[in-house]
């Protein structure tokens, strides 16, 4: 902390906000990311090219709370998240870069485009194949969403999804092509862009709880709002 700084008095409002308006939905959110990339789901998404649940720190933060998130940041107790939410934010675009690398590397390799045509032709042709046939998705649509679930590491598909008798029946011949030897090589920067997300990751959770609790100790203040609610 700055020699000069002004530590801010016993039960802060200030500190408050910084606690329950910043530090508690962050938390949550980087509590979320380890989960997802544990499971080896990342929630990308096919259209958007991104990722729906890894997200840059300050979209985190209720956009209301935007003030709180830069008077956070800007003040001297809370030194060095400025640089943590930054390196966060920089390899989560770095694994955003390496999925659709590795994503349009997939839709334009041959093997894989005609097995999931000729799985998608097949399938069609056949009673079940009924509704997907009627719904417009045609196979270069399937083999776009083919994709997205192999890069999110989805078991099984809900029924209520259009493609979820066809993934039943072909998910496994879709996996033996994307984790075979062929693309060891192509995968192997989004794997590593993975793990180097999890780690850094994993280490800001840490640093997050550890300044929460220093924080909820210094100035006495509870880690959550407090119920005073009269029934």
């Amino acid at each position: 902390m700055a020699a000069n700084a002004t530590v801010p008095p016993l039960h802060s409002r200030r500190v408050e906000a910084w606690i329950h308006s910043v530090l508690n939905p962050v938390m949550d959110s980087v509590r979320q990311e380890g989960f997802l990339l544990r499971s080896g789901n990342l929630s990308w998404r096919v259209y958007s090219r991104s990722f729906e649940y890894l997200k840059p720190v300050p979209q985190y933060v209720d956009p209301a709370q935007q003030p709180n998130l830069e008077d956070f940041l800007e003040d001297p107790e809370n030194e060095g998240f400025a640089e943590g939410f930054r390196q966060h934010d920089l390899v989560l675009a770095e694994l955003e870069a390496a999925t659709n690398r590795l994503f349009d590397l997939l839709l334009n390799w041959r093997p894989f485009s005609e097995e999931v045509s000729r799985a998608y032709n097949e399938y069609i042709a056949t009673p079940n194949g009924s509704d997907l046939a009627a719904s417009m998705m045609n196979a270069v649509v399937v083999t776009k969403f083919v994709v997205e679930y192999l890069i999110n590491n989805v078991g099984n598909l809900q029924q209520h999804y259009v493609l979820y008798r066809f993934w039943s029946e072909n998910g496994d011949t879709f996996r033996q092509l994307f984790h075979g030897p062929e693309l060891s090589s192509q995968r192997e920067p989004f794997i590593q862009s993975s793990k180097d997300f999890l780690r850094v990751s994993d280490a800001l959770l840490v640093q997050l709880k550890e300044h929460r609790r220093r924080l909820c100790t210094a100035f006495d203040i509870p880690a959550a709002p407090l119920n005073t609610t009269v029934i």
